[in-house]
């Protein structure tokens, strides 16, 4: 279930509701305290633009900014991060003319894997798997929300997955290009001080990403 924040007026609320109108979408009034996957914000002027600075926000999340057509506050909520912006004058239209690139946005940020084990099965999203490691027949899929353990080997996942953000540096390891914070000749560091060995033989795709 993807989470959509609207820091918006009702009318423009309705416009979103009814676009994303699918069961893999939620939609909520915007609030401080949640943390949620998309945010929609209204901006009608610079003095709004701190409404982007409120936001909680995951490194995925994705910032969609309605506002009226004005080229300088364009271009300061585009160095503010922002990944789309919609005109205010003419939303529904803006919303179905940029429907590919919002869908490529969404399923490359919140793509999943779907995870099973003999007593439970969901799906895990991929930006949230730091690595994934092979050990006895078994992969430990090693997430934000905790370690997952399943019965299947490195290839299948990789085959599964089918994503260029993971990139195998050993045998027994593949990892999420965008929790690496430094690569050395013998290792790689992820986030939270986490280093795992480089085979011999992957060290050569390895630096294309150094």
């Amino acid at each position: 279930m993807i989470r959509i924040a609207c820091h918006v007026q009702d009318y423009y609320f309705e416009i979103i509701k009814k676009y994303f109108a699918a069961k893999d979408y939620y939609l909520e009034k915007f609030s401080p305290a949640s943390y949620d996957d998309i945010y929609f914000i209204e901006i009608n002027s610079l003095n709004d633009l701190d409404k982007i600075h409120q936001i909680n926000k995951y490194p995925e999340t994705l910032i969609y900014i309605i506002g009226p057509k004005d080229f300088h506050l364009l271009n300061e909520c585009l160095t503010l991060g922002v990944h789309l912006y919609f005109e205010n004058d003419d939303l529904e239209n803006s919303l179905y003319s940029k429907s590919e690139t919002i869908h490529q946005q969404i399923f490359s940020r919140f793509k999943t894997y779907h995870y099973k084990n003999k007593q439970m099965s969901f799906e895990l999203r991929l930006a949230q798997i730091m690595y994934v490691e092979s050990m006895n027949h078994k992969l430990i899929i090693h997430h934000d929300n905790g370690d997952f353990i399943e019965r299947k080997n490195l290839s299948s996942f990789i085959k599964e997955i089918d994503s260029n953000n993971f990139i195998q540096i050993h045998k027994s390891y593949i990892i999420n290009k965008r929790f690496i914070q430094e690569i050395k000749n013998q290792e790689v560091i992820l986030k939270e001080q986490t280093h795992l060995p480089i085979g011999r033989s992957y060290k050569e795709s390895l630096k294309e990403q150094n």
